[in-house]
């Protein structure tokens, strides 16, 4: 008699086989959870040298490790949240739930198409899978009587004197009012956040940098920058409603995504930005956000969005009429007034965007329509050069572009076609393919005009604006063997026209291999190959510029090692050689320690590290992730030679107050005088200190 086990019993027996091995993964949990989000961000940083601001993925995480991501009714967009998960695997994870039904437990995971261990194990702590209930909607009462609230208080200093708070006689302050800051050293950090679930967040952040002034002078009203949201998500036809400051992401960033862009990473699939379209803004950037209100409606299939913003920004004053300002010849991105000089540019001029998207949904393809003006309150006027002659100048631009997405089967495909009001145009178009069980790519495409001008863009570029570059990038994935990971991919890029970096059409490459082996849950090896090679300016003995080969090279290997739920080590060794044409090659190398421990007895983690560097020069430099207090973010370059150390401690006083305090000290055997400028420091070590308090009502 032929006989056949129902599939829903076979899945139960290998459900029960697969919680049997995995009493010792419960165990990791809890170290998991407390280094799953630095781990995660780690990785995304490690390929970049720019100190990113990471707040905004670091809550979205955050809620979902407090919060965990029930999988059985994740949409899309929360998946996407992740930062984990490239589109194969979202789109495989929906149709194993479509056609088997809920999972029974997370371990099912394992029988997902796509999914291998490592994926799994850096997803745990962020997910869950429990019996979906009937859709949740939002009650006053419940968000008032259930709600979230926190209370963050940080400061930091430089412990050693720096040349910007030295004395100084009143005839040379008076002589050159530059010459020194005009405040404290102290950076201050205060930021009160509440939110019931995903419906409401309400959230109000204020800052001062070293050097501005407190509740004096320019600042007479205390903080340097203040910043505030409310955001209201899944009311009736409402999507979101946001008031006060507020990120807008639509399509792959060539017209519009005023948010962190890590671009190139160890991600190597995840070329396609996630767009999350109307989002609440907590981060202290002081430039990158938009002020005003915007919500998102939901017809049917349509998602249509709107927003207005107004502010005040920074800008070179070059020429003003009776107390009005006419031009201005650059745009300020540091957000710093800690000199008159700064202070003379602060907010300068108004600022008026006004934008909006309309997308149509379909569970196989989705199409949207971006549309953005901005308005400013002075005239950009440049000196025009031979570089900048197609840059933006004037008082108002328009950018609108549209932009898609598609898949079947193992294949989606992805891409934003825009265009600046000068006629200037810029193409992005991405493919995902699963071509093998074990085997995942990536291909990206972009042809960006020299002359489009998008303010707010912020596409996949080899440069820092979307315009004069063309270039084509090829990423893989592979799983060659159990416990093995292969990622790689292959940029080849050009900049049909003149840049800043080169006096004539240049071109470069870059490549870059990570194999990751997982011997075990509790033991993770990386090494990591990355070298690329560009064409740049060089005088030569006339004086005379002329193009020339850049080449860098890098190569490390970490090891990560959990020893036990209390103790975990992480070791790196990274070397860089730096070149350029037939120069002599510069070198440098890192080697650092990290050691986490949570204590049993009492409520105390701490993370340790201590490095050891030497590099010839600092083109050399290497950049290494650090670990921090809660949404504090440290990536410092590592040049010259000596050693630096930090430790972090997290102390919890009672179950709602939390205390951090971070000390770290970088010593340089080889000099006597410490960066230069106002920030000098006469001596060989640079030492911080940092304390924070969270208190949770």
């Amino acid at each position: 008699m032929d006989f056949k086990m129902p599939y829903k019993y076979i899945r139960f027996v290998l459900l029960l086989l697969m919680i049997s091995f995995s009493i010792r993964l419960l165990a990791q949990e809890e170290t998991i959870k407390k280094q799953g989000i630095e781990d995660l961000i780690e990785n995304i940083a490690s390929s970049t040298d720019n100190e990113l601001d990471y707040t905004s993925l670091y809550e979205d995480l955050n809620y979902f490790l407090n919060n965990p991501l029930n999988l059985n009714s994740a949409t899309t967009e929360e998946l996407e949240k992740l930062q984990i998960l490239n589109d194969f695997q979202i789109k495989s994870l929906q149709d194993y739930i479509k056609k088997n039904g809920e999972m029974l437990s997370i371990y099912e995971l394992q029988l997902v198409f796509g999914f291998a261990q490592q994926d799994i194990d850096l997803l745990l702590p962020f997910v869950t899978v429990v019996k979906t209930d009937q859709k949740q909607q939002m009650k006053l009462k419940n968000a008032l009587k259930y709600g979230n609230n926190q209370i963050f208080i940080r400061t930091q200093n430089v412990l050693e004197e720096q040349k910007g708070y030295s004395s100084i006689s009143d005839t040379a302050l008076l002589e050159n009012p530059n010459s020194r800051y005009l405040g404290s050293p102290y950076k201050l950090y205060a930021r009160y956040k509440y939110n019931y679930k995903d419906f409401i967040s309400f959230g109000l952040t204020a800052e001062k940098d070293a050097g501005e002034e407190f509740f004096t002078g320019s600042n007479s009203h205390g903080f340097d920058f203040y910043s505030g949201h409310l955001i209201l998500n899944d009311i009736n036809i409402f999507k979101t409603i946001v008031i006060g400051d507020f990120q807008a992401k639509f399509g792959q960033g060539l017209v519009l995504l005023s948010d962190m862009s890590s671009g190139k990473s160890s991600y190597v699939l995840n070329t396609r930005k996630r767009s999350q379209g109307l989002s609440k803004y907590s981060s202290a950037n002081e430039n990158e956000f938009l002020r005003g209100a915007g919500t998102t409606v939901k017809l049917g299939r349509f998602d249509i969005s709107a927003f207005a913003s107004y502010k005040k920004i920074d800008a070179n004053i070059t020429d003003s009429l009776d107390d009005e300002i006419a031009n201005i010849s650059a745009f300020q991105n540091s957000g710093l007034h800690s000199i008159p000089s700064e202070l003379i540019d602060e907010k300068a001029i108004s600022e008026q965007i006004i934008g909006g998207n309309i997308t149509f949904n379909h569970s196989k393809f989705k199409l949207g329509v971006t549309g953005i003006n901005y308005f400013f309150g002075a005239d950009l006027v440049k000196t025009t050069t031979p570089q900048n002659q197609f840059d933006f100048q004037g008082k108002q631009n328009t950018n609108i572009s549209l932009d898609y997405y598609f898949g079947f089967g193992s294949f989606s495909f992805y891409g934003e076609e825009a265009i600046s009001e000068n006629g200037g145009m810029a193409f992005l178009n991405g493919m995902l393919a699963n071509v093998a069980p074990k085997i995942s790519l990536s291909v990206l495409h972009r042809y960006y005009e020299k002359n489009y001008q998008a303010n707010y863009g912020n596409a996949f570029a080899e440069s820092s604006e979307a315009n004069n570059e063309s270039g084509l990038y090829f990423g893989i994935q592979v799983y060659p063997i159990k416990r093995w990971k292969i990622s790689a991919y292959y940029d080849t890029y050009k900049f049909p026209w003149l840049s800043a970096s080169s006096d004539a059409p240049a071109e470069g490459n870059d490549y870059f291999v990570q194999t990751e082996f997982t011997p075990s849950r509790n033991i993770n090896m990386i090494l990591l190959f990355k070298y690329e090679e560009k064409q740049i300016n060089q005088s030569n003995t006339d004086g005379l510029k002329q193009l020339t080969q850049q080449e860098n090279l890098k190569i490390r290997y970490h090891l990560s090692y959990e020893l036990s739920r209390q103790l975990s080590l992480k070791s790196r060794i990274e070397t860089v050689r730096y070149q350029i044409a037939d120069h002599s090659s510069e070198y440098g190398y890192l080697v650092y320690q990290d050691i986490f421990y949570s204590f049993i007895r009492i409520p105390l983690t701490t993370n340790i590290r201590f490095a050891v560097f030497d590099t010839d020069t600092y083109n050399a430099r290497i950049y290494a992730y650090e670990s921090d207090m809660l949404y504090a973010f440290s990536i410092p370059a590592y040049y010259s030679q000596g050693t630096r150390f930090y430790i972090n401690l997290k102390y919890s006083v009672t179950k709602n107050i939390d205390f951090w305090i971070r000390y770290s000290q970088t010593y340089y055997s080889d000099l006597n005088v410490i960066s230069s400028g106002l920030s000098e420091i006469q001596g060989n070590t640079k030492s911080e200190i940092k304390a924070q308090v969270r208190i949770r009502l």
